[in-house]
């Protein structure tokens, strides 16, 4: 059988990865572009379609998936609003990706394109329900039901990172007060570090860092907590436990069989699931807690690009 050939591109704040996807999941071409945030999102647009043209294997797609950050009208085919790109405001993109290509086109939010991808790449399309935590600069969320995107009644399900786990400290970045995001996505679990760190010192981390706390990031939290830094697996037990919790209203809630975790918190699997998984078992009902399977994605740099590719199958 011929295998089906669909276009995704993964748009983030920093880069677009553009790939070319076939039926069987495998990437046959890709490339990446900076996302110039100051440029008009119709020239984008035409600039990712020109770049995806000169991959092998574009004359075979018959279908263009989209995965952006914000707020979309996927059955429309609009984002209204994306917060870390200005100029991106109610701009149609699937007509504007259909004119310039006259193909198929399909748009989501990022986290939904991301929880295509895990159901596809870490399950291999058998989970029947499924969350996806993106743990990155915020949290994001996607939910599978049933074996297909839930999106709500207007396209919004999913904000997992802006449910409240507290209601009078950390303002988010959404204006709530108390959202987990304002907890450990990794721009405000980097914040809190920071003044832990002042605390409790930390000669591993100070070393890290030069004495520079601007300086401090995820990625060296879980270098020094390989060092078995006491300062560092206090700071990963903090976030193990808030997300343990987040973790036990997931489970609570939508009764999932399986929960995957993707992002840069996630590379820290080895100090942060364990803890999670058990604030998650001590919080959560007994029977859905131990039927879900929470993991850490193996495929967290091809999530966004290979479930875009795959909304057309949806």
């Amino acid at each position: 059988m011929t295998k089906k050939h669909f276009l995704g591109i993964d748009i983030g704040g920093t880069s677009v990865k553009i790939a070319i996807v076939k039926s069987d999941l495998e990437i046959l071409s890709q490339t990446s572009l900076p996302t110039n945030i100051k440029e008009e999102p119709r020239k984008v647009l035409k600039d990712i379609l020109k770049a995806a043209a000169g991959l092998e294997g574009y004359d075979k797609v018959k279908s263009i998936g989209l995965g952006i950050p914000g707020d979309v009208d996927s059955k429309n085919g609009i984002l209204r609003r994306a917060y870390n790109l200005p100029k991106w405001k109610n701009i149609f993109v699937r007509n504007i990706l259909h004119k310039y290509s006259k193909k198929k086109v399909c748009i989501d939010n990022d986290a939904n394109a991301a929880s295509l991808g895990a159901f596809w790449l870490d399950t291999g399309g058998k989970a029947n329900n499924l969350v996806c935590i993106t743990l990155g600069t915020g949290i994001g969320g996607g939910i599978i039901l049933n074996k297909k995107i839930y999106r709500g009644s207007s396209s919004s399900a999913g904000e997992i990172g802006h449910m409240t786990i507290t209601y009078d400290r950390n303002v988010c970045n959404c204006e709530n007060i108390g959202c987990v995001e304002a907890y450990i996505g990794a721009k405000n679990l980097t914040a809190y570090s920071v003044n832990y760190i002042k605390k409790h010192k930390s000669p591993i981390i100070m070393k890290f860092i030069d004495n520079d706390f601007s300086k401090l990031t995820i990625e060296i939290l879980y270098k020094s907590a390989l060092r078995k830094d006491k300062t560092a697996l206090e700071l990963w037990q903090y976030a193990g436990e808030i997300l343990g919790v987040l973790l036990s209203n997931i489970v609570n809630f939508i009764n999932p069989d399986t929960i995957v975790l993707c992002g840069g918190v996630s590379r820290a699997e080895k100090f942060i699931l364990p803890l999670a998984k058990k604030e998650m078992k001590m919080r959560a009902f007994k029977t859905p807690a131990r039927i879900c399977n929470v993991i850490c994605s193996k495929w967290s740099n091809k999530l966004g690009v290979v479930g875009a590719a795959m909304l057309a199958e949806q």
